[in-house]
């Protein structure tokens, strides 16, 4: 099973990608990809050209393409996901690309330093169902959107969980159902 883990915050020293380590301790081989690393245009600046990736672009669309499983991370910015992850949709949902989301299980996680994350993760899930409805994709999201909250106090910079149970128990429950669901889909 290849796991890919869209880290969606662009801030140094963020805590999305606390939660990206976290769940990458739980497969043996999993790859992060870093928004701290973002360089896509804006959208209404330039559209992406196949074969004119920079090296960023070009690890991104390569490890999205080969997962079976993608976890997007987003931290919650005024009840919504952040704009490098709408600008990468934008910039991904087209003909050129939509291959990268085809036959896999994206399952969406909000992020919070404090009581938030739910909204912009259940707003990705109708943004990525659209997707593979318009491009008739053998893909599914995740019938399960979760929200990490409190993450400074439930996970370290290293991506470790905390002494937390209730917590500990509840995002080990997410990951597994995710990685359930990619296995009985198995494209």
């Amino acid at each position: 099973m290849k796991v890919c883990i869209i880290s969606g915050s662009a801030r140094p020293n963020n805590n999305t990608l606390r939660v990206a380590k976290a769940i990458s301790s739980y497969f043996d081989s999993s790859k992060i990809i870093d928004f701290q690393e973002y360089d896509l245009p804006n959208f209404n600046q330039e559209m992406l050209v196949p074969g004119k990736e920079t090296l960023f672009q070009t690890k991104m669309i390569h490890t999205l393409d080969e997962a079976d499983l993608v976890f997007v991370l987003t931290p919650e910015y005024n009840w919504f996901p952040t704009a490098e992850i709408i600008n990468t949709i934008h910039q991904l949902a087209n003909n050129e690309y939509k291959h990268i989301f085809d036959n896999k299980v994206i399952a969406t996680i909000g992020v919070s330093a404090g009581r938030g994350g739910r909204m912009p993760a259940v707003q990705l899930v109708s943004v990525f169902n659209k997707i593979i409805s318009f491009f008739k994709l053998s893909s599914m999201v995740s019938p399960s959107a979760y929200e990490v909250q409190e993450v400074t106090r439930c996970i370290d910079e290293h991506g470790q969980l905390l002494d937390n149970k209730q917590f500990n128990a509840g995002f080990s429950e997410y990951v597994s159902y995710s990685l359930k669901v990619a296995r009985k889909m198995a494209f």
